[in-house]
């Protein structure tokens, strides 16, 4: 019987302690520590999930987060918190990130701004993708122009904080043909994402140029043709 007692008191004062602990995670919105996982509660200390984007100043800092379907955050460092930054100033940040539609529509916008980058050649070399991707996206976020690789780069990065797959890719496009085949080429940047099983290709400068460059498939007739940076043409 005194076991039962002592059981029962147990379960209630276990009960009792989360239910405490609820009314002060309500009471206290934003970023919290559980279990070595940071989450994110609003002001109604609901649980935030699917959010690709959220900015919280801390310290009179800005800092940005993505916040999976399980409510895990994670924050935005470097060049993709700018490209987060620019998509909250373009209002492309959707309510539900399970949301494809929504999503879908955030994108568009982060294209349209990519493409309208005012055009300045940009004279500097830099080897790996990995770099450039960097390089050429801090210099669209932080003066708003740039050549095709700023806008490829600004692009690339605002889908990927959107969650897409994309790739930043350089290559080249021919510029003279001869017996229908490329006799000079000029470098060039642009961007793939692969949506479902397929990938496809996005073109910040062509759609500035031509008002063609949102998701098309290599080999499309009216575009350009894409070669590798070994000259090799893909399709």
């Amino acid at each position: 019987m005194k076991n039962r007692i002592r059981l029962t008191t147990m379960i209630f004062a276990f009960a009792l302690c989360m239910l405490l602990n609820s009314k002060v995670m309500a009471a206290n919105p934003g970023l919290v520590e559980e279990n070595g996982v940071l989450h994110y509660y609003d002001e109604g200390g609901t649980l935030v999930t699917n959010k690709c984007v959220i900015k919280i100043t801390d310290d009179d800092k800005d800092k940005y987060y993505n916040i999976d379907a399980d409510g895990k955050v994670v924050e935005w460092e470097g060049v993709r918190a700018k490209a987060a930054d620019r998509l909250i100033k373009l209002k492309a940040v959707p309510e539900d990130g399970s949301n494809d539609k929504e999503v879908l529509k955030c994108l568009k916008k982060a294209f349209k701004w990519s493409a309208k980058l005012k055009y300045v050649n940009i004279s500097k070399k830099v080897k790996k993708d990995s770099k450039a991707l960097e390089y050429f996206g801090n210099y669209g976020f932080v003066r708003s122009k740039g050549d095709c690789n700023s806008q490829a780069a600004t692009f690339t990065l605002m889908a990927q904080v959107l969650g897409y797959d994309a790739t930043f890719v350089r290559g080249y496009v021919p510029q003279a043909l001869k017996n229908g085949k490329p006799s000079k080429f000029g470098a060039h940047a642009w961007v793939t994402i692969k949506m479902g099983k397929k990938n496809y290709v996005f073109d910040p400068n062509f759609e500035r140029t031509n008002k063609a460059g949102w998701k098309f498939k290599y080999g499309a007739k009216k575009h350009y043709r894409y070669f590798s940076k070994k000259k090799k043409e893909l399709k």
